[in-house]
């Protein structure tokens, strides 16, 4: 008998990896656009120690898979629209600032509108927590830095200022949509993130500290991290140490 389970993850790890490979095999030095406001270290390990990262999970690689599906659908649509009216869209589009070696794939501009998006899959639990009746107060800002990057390549590409930023969120435990507008703001809050990465990691791999290496604490986790081990435990060895 087939194991239908095991044939669909042995699928989708190698279509992780395929999809990996030609994203990122050939560009090992440059930062990563989605790990903006992500922690430092991991940044260094990765990027300038070039550590290889432990594996992920099945469970992780199936909830990312469908985050794929949830991505190209929303951009196949928004494709079809845009040649139906004429309107001039980046899809998918690759984004290079050399002066701080971040390179990345942005999901969907409207040139037309100077407007920007991201898509993002959640679960209901985080959904509550951005559009519930009690949003949490201190959200990660990492996904806006995020947005704030691309816009900081657009600007400077086109000579055009970004007129708006938004997240496109899809519940996958509901299919619930919503779009959330974010504030030009952080395209500056991007510049800083990524020039303070530069100028730390000119004198080595940042200590552990909180808000910056993690940025959050919920980064320094073996779920969320592939360098929790060599990093020693992070924040976990770091509260250990002053018992």
């Amino acid at each position: 008998m087939i194991d239908i389970i095991d044939i669909y993850d042995k699928y989708i790890a190698r279509e992780n990896s395929t999809h990996q490979k030609k994203r990122y095999s050939e560009h090992k030095e440059w930062f990563h656009a989605s790990s903006s406001g992500m922690c430092m270290r991991k940044h260094y390990f990765q990027h300038v120690a070039k550590v290889k990262p432990s594996g992920i999970d099945k469970n992780t690689l199936r909830l990312f898979r469908l985050g794929d599906v949830v991505h190209e659908d929303i951009q196949n649509a928004l494709g079809e629209h845009a040649q139906e009216n004429g309107t001039q869209i980046f899809i998918e589009k690759e984004i290079k600032i050399p002066e701080v070696n971040v390179r990345g794939f942005l999901d969907i501009i409207v040139v037309d509108d100077d407007a920007l998006y991201d898509i993002k899959t959640c679960n209901s639990f985080k959904w509550s927590k951005l559009f519930g009746r009690f949003p949490d107060k201190n959200p990660s800002i990492n996904y806006y830095l995020q947005l704030g990057t691309y816009a900081w390549w657009y600007e400077n590409t086109y000579k055009k200022k970004m007129k708006k930023l938004a997240l496109i969120y899809y519940n996958k435990d509901t299919s619930r949509m919503r779009e959330m507008n974010v504030s030009v703001e952080y395209i500056q809050e991007a510049k800083e993130y990524w020039f303070g990465l530069k100028n730390r990691f000119k004198i080595g791999n940042p200590a552990v500290e909180l808000g910056v290496a993690p940025a959050y604490a919920w980064e320094c986790n073996p779920k969320y991290c592939g360098f929790y081990k060599v990093c020693g435990g992070g924040l976990k060895k770091e509260k250990e140490s002053e018992l």
